[in-house]
């Protein structure tokens, strides 16, 4: 099975909350969470086996998190 994998930018409101990196570990697409420092908050590793799949952890899943003000996604060709 072919997966198809992206890296998510992840902006949060202030104050950052650790619950936003909690949420993000509990998804199964989720492989990594990491805290960086500079424009984005977090660097996310996501999984799924078909674009749709994808789309929808990013824009339902980690985009409806408490906190999570927006995303850039890039995905791994």
């Amino acid at each position: 099975m072919i997966m198809i994998s992206a890296i998510v930018l992840v902006n949060c409101r202030f104050p950052f909350d650790a619950d936003v990196i909690a949420e993000l570990n509990k998804l199964s697409a989720v492989s990594h969470v990491y805290r960086t420092s500079g424009i984005y908050d977090l660097i996310v590793k996501v999984s799924a086996d078909t674009e749709n799949s994808l789309r929808r952890t990013v824009c339902v899943d980690i985009g409806t998190i408490r906190n999570v003000d927006s995303t850039v996604t890039m995905v791994i060709a």
